[in-house]
């Protein structure tokens, strides 16, 4: 047993050495110089991570998000635009409702004038045809009277003749004729 307490002793010597140099860590199962390996390799990939994988990472989603901002600001331009779009379309429609009103009325107003003047020009027609129709007939009338006039003188101045048996002068007997058919007809 004595070396068993001896084995034991040196045991407790070695962890004893240990322990100052290592500063009382080792009592907890960790070593020193692996631990510091350890710490400056994790500081080795954090600083390599940080550089290369963190910042371009979050580089990438501050562009999304960017990209994302600017996508929601469009989409509110574009339906701000759908709207006065809209309101445009509207407007365009009443307008040419109002101007296709208002050019059914020019047509309307146009056809009634247009009316107006074929009415006032056969009128104006049929009237120059009954003035034309009654001169023609006062010219045909007077035609008539003067055919009648030389008729009846003729015939006048054939009775006269009959009846004097005389020769009077023709000329004097057409005058005297036309005179008597004057006398008669006023």
């Amino acid at each position: 047993m004595s070396q068993e307490i001896q084995q034991a002793a040196e045991a407790v010597q070695e962890v004893a050495q240990v322990t100052e140099a290592t500063g009382g860590l080792g009592t907890l199962g960790i070593n020193l110089k692996i631990f510091i390996a350890q710490l400056i390799n994790f500081t080795v990939v954090l600083l390599v991570l940080w550089k290369w994988a963190y910042r371009p990472i979050v580089k990438l989603l501050e562009e999304r998000q960017e990209k994302v901002a600017k996508s929601v600001m469009q989409a509110d331009e574009i339906e701000k635009r759908v709207q006065e779009l809209e309101i445009e379309q509207k407007e365009v429609i009443t307008t040419a409702k109002a101007e296709a009103n208002k050019i059914l009325e020019e047509a309307r107003i146009s056809a009634e004038d247009r009316k107006k003047t074929l009415l006032d020009s056969a009128k104006s027609e049929v009237q120059g045809v009954v003035t034309q129709g009654k001169a023609q007939l006062q010219a045909e009338k007077e035609q008539m009277i003067r055919d009648a006039r030389t008729e009846i003188a003729s015939i006048a101045v054939e009775a006269a003749r009959k009846i004097l048996s005389e020769s009077i002068d023709e000329k004097k007997a057409e005058k005297l004729a036309e005179g008597v058919v004057d006398s008669m007809s006023t």
